[in-house]
């Protein structure tokens, strides 16, 4: 308060002194009397040292006038400055002046404003009288020394009554800051989650009562995030060891959750998106800015050959808005891939059962229509029976599959002679083999007995040896391997057909699949052979693997155990 009235002072005082000084030129004005039209600069200048002087209020070294003509630039000064022998500099800073330049146009502006040259600060001040110019000038140091002991005054008073508002300060402090600061610590703890201490209630007033209710406010929290705590651990336990992947994201975008599932769900390693930058990583119909409280969508994901199910909500804060999204992802592949080869199974039996019917159906018509060539109605009926036999065989085929489906597949174990089983294999292929011109050759490093049901296993051996000789171009070459390694009895068919590329090589032993569907029928597949001869080799606790390379050739590599007894089943 005390700083604010001392600039006032001193503005007041400095405008005290700028009115006196022009008041004192209009008085001088008033006084000059001159009937020429053409005034003489010296002579004004003397009348005005020598008998205007204290009409103008010019006394002292702290004001000065100056007498210019217009015309001649004639000059006379009684400024110190000016009567020093630096009369260049004081011309000069005449010109520096607005004052004296308005004057010196005719117009005297004579606006109020303290001006400092060189480090001399006063008010100035121009009056035109026909062709002369009379400036005056007020030095600062006229008043300064008044101005600096008032400064002083109220600067000793500005220090004496911070002192007391000091002292005072430092006693009221003293009697209210220590439970305040008790209060302050106290509040500060609490949010940090430290419930255990309580305030000493030091008096009834109103931090009394501040105290008593910090301290009640204390004991809720404390209780209400013990039930908080237990919740959120039962749930993070329940969300960590789900089988399914949990993100959750607020309103904002930000991730507030993701439970360990998440990650190899993902295959990733970290998750540092935003809801922004996931629903772009993974195409999804979302509207952040926009989220909807019956907000619900489902997604299929393929990533690296998993399929992934994505399942999107909303989730709802207490007053029923939509606070943010939860994304629960689970991997369906086992599902999804069960679910196409069922339909692809459904479609193939479709096909292959109604390829024969048909041709039957179409010959058995025209030979009911009447056929009168013998030839032509027994080629007829030699389809018709060829047919029946395929769609015989192939229904064979898919009850035998069922039977191992469900585990009603009897083995005839035995120990039987390896190079017999081959033996007997390559002669059930002979003919076929023989029509192509493959050249077949056997190599039997292991020709003793092993202990397997021999008719299951030559089934199987038989549809590898069927398989090799369709799939090999005219004039290839096939070979039958057998060795032993420990107790397992290896057997490998190798060809330098076509080959099986990498994508197809982990689904050859499915139901109906087929590398090449059209080629493959109309060399007479089926598709079941290689499915039936992994399901034998499965139940006699063996492995059956393929190795393919395209256009080049196929190795099948079978093993069973040697000389393990087995129950039958």
């Amino acid at each position: 308060m005390i700083i604010p009235v001392g600039v006032l002072l001193n503005n007041n005082i400095e405008s005290f002194h700028y009115n006196q000084f022009t008041k004192n030129i209009e008085n001088g004005l008033n006084a000059l009397s001159y009937n020429e039209e053409a005034y003489s600069a010296y002579l004004v200048y003397a009348d005005i040292r020598d008998l205007y002087a204290p009409a103008f209020g010019i006394y002292g070294s702290n004001r000065s006038f100056t007498v210019v003509d217009r015309k001649t630039n004639e000059l006379y000064s009684n400024d110190p400055y000016f009567l020093s022998g630096k009369k260049d500099d004081f011309i000069t800073e005449l010109f520096q002046s607005s004052n004296f330049l308005s004057a010196m146009a005719g117009e005297p502006l004579n606006g109020k404003g303290i001006e400092s040259i060189k480090g001399r600060t006063f008010y100035d001040y121009g009056v035109k009288l026909n062709n002369l110019v009379i400036y005056f000038r007020y030095y600062k140091s006229d008043w300064q020394d008044m101005v600096t002991e008032f400064n002083s005054a109220l600067l000793t008073s500005l220090v004496l009554a911070l002192s007391v508002a000091f002292i005072i300060g430092y006693f009221l402090s003293k009697a209210i800051s220590r439970p305040i600061k008790d209060i302050t610590v106290r509040t500060k703890a609490i949010a940090e989650g430290d419930f255990g201490k309580t305030l000493d209630i030091r008096s009834d007033d109103e931090i009394g009562q501040l105290s008593v209710s910090i301290n009640d406010m204390s004991y809720s929290l404390m209780n209400m995030l013990g039930e908080i705590s237990s919740e959120k651990n039962k749930m993070e336990i329940i969300l960590d060891n789900i089988e399914g992947g949990v993100i959750a994201y607020n309103s904002n975008g930000q991730l507030i959750h993701a439970n360990p599932a998440v990650y190899p769900l993902l295959n990733r390693t970290i998750l540092d998106f935003s809801l922004d930058e996931f629903i772009k990583e993974y195409d999804l119909d979302l509207d952040v800015g926009n989220i909807k409280e019956d907000f619900y969508k489902e997604k299929l994901l393929s990533l690296d050959d998993e399929v992934i199910s994505m399942s999107i909500a909303s989730f709802k804060d207490s007053s029923g808005r939509a606070e943010g999204v939860i994304i629960l992802l689970r991997n369906i592949t086992k599902q999804y891939r069960l679910d196409k080869m069922r339909k692809e199974f459904v479609a193939n039996v479709s096909h292959e059962l109604k390829t024969p019917l048909t041709a039957i159906k179409s010959f058995t018509e025209t030979l009911q229509a009447g056929v009168e060539d013998e030839k032509t109605r027994l080629e007829f009926l030699e389809v018709i029976n060829s047919e029946s036999d395929r769609m015989d065989k192939l229904v064979k085929d898919l009850l035998e599959l069922s039977q191992m489906d469900m585990d009603k597949m009897v083995l005839k174990y035995s120990h039987n002679s390896v190079e017999t089983l081959i033996t007997n294999a390559l002669k059930a292929v002979e003919v076929e083999a023989q029509k192509k011109s493959h050249s077949v050759t056997k190599d039997l490093a292991y020709s003793s007995k092993a202990y397997f049901d021999y008719d299951k296993m030559l089934r199987c051996i038989i549809n590898l040896m069927v398989n090799a000789i369709k799939y090999t171009p005219n004039k290839g070459h096939i070979e039958i391997r057998t060795y032993k390694e420990g107790n397992k009895l290896f057997i490998e068919v190798e060809d330098n057909g076509i080959g099986i590329g990498a994508k197809d090589k982990d689904r050859i032993f499915e139901r109906f699949y087929r590398v090449d569907k059209a080629r493959t029928r109309s060399l007479g597949g089926s598709g079941l052979g290689l499915a039936i001869a992994h399901e034998i080799v499965k139940a006699h606790q063996g492995d059956i693997t393929v190795d393919s390379w395209l256009n080049k050739g196929t190795k099948v590599i079978v093993w069973i155990p040697i000389d393990r007894e087995r129950k039958e089943k």
